[in-house]
């Protein structure tokens, strides 16, 4: 027989799961707003197929010539004496397509006179036609 008196001691966790999920839906929604990055017009490659890494140095150039160090807007000279602190790490240019063909040139070139050789160009892959 179960006495009366005795209280009955379980853990509920039905509010633990609620809060759970809420918390789960919050990161779901702004976790794609903290990667921001540069608004960019990419060009276009069938070959378009490379993997930007967190280790990854990525110089942005917009469509009015500004350039960005890893989302943070700097002058070439900034760039440079940044670039120069980094070590030999891999850097992808993220050029809008409307950015003058000897801007790039610079760029790449100014890089390398640094020593580095690992440089990539990021691009939008083009939609193949099914066949």
């Amino acid at each position: 027989m179960k006495n009366n008196d005795q209280a009955i001691w379980q853990i509920n966790i039905t509010p633990f799961v609620d809060v759970i999920l809420v918390v789960l839906i919050i990161v779901m929604v702004t976790a794609p707003m903290l990667t921001k990055g540069i608004n960019v017009n990419l060009p276009k490659a069938s070959s378009s197929k490379a993997k930007v890494n967190r280790k990854d140095i990525i110089i942005s150039v917009d469509k009015n010539g500004v350039f960005y160090f890893n989302d943070t807007r700097s002058s070439i000279k900034g760039i440079r004496d940044r670039l120069a602190e980094s070590g030999n790490r891999r850097v992808l240019i993220k050029s809008d397509k409307s950015v003058p063909y000897g801007t790039i040139v610079n760029l790449i070139d100014m890089i390398k006179s640094l020593g580095m050789q690992k440089i990539g160009l990021l691009t939008t892959p083009k939609r193949s036609k099914i066949r």
